[in-house]
């Protein structure tokens, strides 16, 4: 019963912890759209 139990806990947590990671790499990707200007001293003309 008891191994049952903590399977389901796990189960359940691997899954709250999967959705937080997908929607925080997902806002964090949409942030880091923005592109900076290169350098005049690093491109290659």
């Amino acid at each position: 019963m008891k191994k049952k139990f903590m399977r389901i806990i796990m189960g359940l947590g691997a899954s709250v912890l999967t959705l937080f990671a997908l929607s925080t790499s997902a806002s964090a990707c949409f942030i880091a759209t923005y592109q900076p200007k290169e350098p005049k001293c690093l491109r290659e003309e």
